[in-house]
């Protein structure tokens, strides 16, 4: 494997939050579960879910859910999150991950589908909101991951091109964003998507955050 982050062309690296540096499985899964009791909804097992999830909320819920307002389910499920932050945690390795990155001098830039309310709440309550150079939510962007834009727009800010900045993250919304703004991928394949990301043939894979510094 190339040593990456190593090369001295790679300025920033762009993180996915949920199951890539925050641990938020029952987060996630729950606000799923949660709207899907409120409105009626059949249930979905976790393992569906995580094949589902990934691109912007109503669109998932859509597929999901077709009979039921789309609309109304991702502000059930926004309104738990927000209600249930003590369920958002850290990876063991995520703040000797982020320090270390710091300390190399990199950028890092925070890229989520989640809302503005509750994604800068999360980072304030685990203690990272310190090592970001820019959180992009989803009120920020016209078009969420997969679409280019978040990235686009956090290269933009951060003053980069595209081959100077790698992209992390867990879900196959992840990947394709980044293939599709021109940035290095590395899919972290211990969080929600598992090893179905290899599929999408990230230019890294990753199995523990850690692994991260080794490249």
């Amino acid at each position: 494997m190339n040593l990456l982050l190593r090369d001295t062309t790679i300025q920033a690296i762009l993180f996915d939050l949920d199951g890539t540096l925050l641990d938020t499985f029952d987060f996630i899964y729950g606000a799923f579960e949660h709207a899907f009791e409120r409105h009626g909804v059949p249930p979905l097992t976790r393992d569906k879910i995580s094949e589902l999830m990934g691109g912007p909320l109503e669109e998932v819920y859509q597929v999901m859910a077709p009979n039921h307002d789309p609309s109304l389910l991702t502000e059930t499920h926004r309104t738990f999150q927000s209600e249930n932050i003590h369920l958002v945690a850290l990876f063991v390795d995520t703040i000797p991950v982020l320090e270390e990155l710091k300390r190399r001098g990199l950028k890092i830039a925070a890229i989520t589908t989640r809302s503005l309310r509750t994604s800068l709440r999360s980072l304030e309550a685990t203690g990272i909101a310190k090592y970001f150079d820019l959180v992009l939510s989803a009120e920020d962007v016209s078009n969420v991951k997969p679409h280019p834009e978040p990235i686009l727009k956090a290269l933009d800010a951060l003053e980069l091109k595209p081959e100077q900045a790698v992209m992390v993250g867990d879900t196959s919304a992840d990947i394709e964003a980044g293939k599709n703004a021109g940035v290095k991928t590395i899919a972290a394949l211990y969080g929600f998507a598992g090893n179905r990301l290899l599929s999408l043939k990230p230019d890294y894979a990753i199995k523990e955050l850690k692994e991260l510094l080794a490249l």
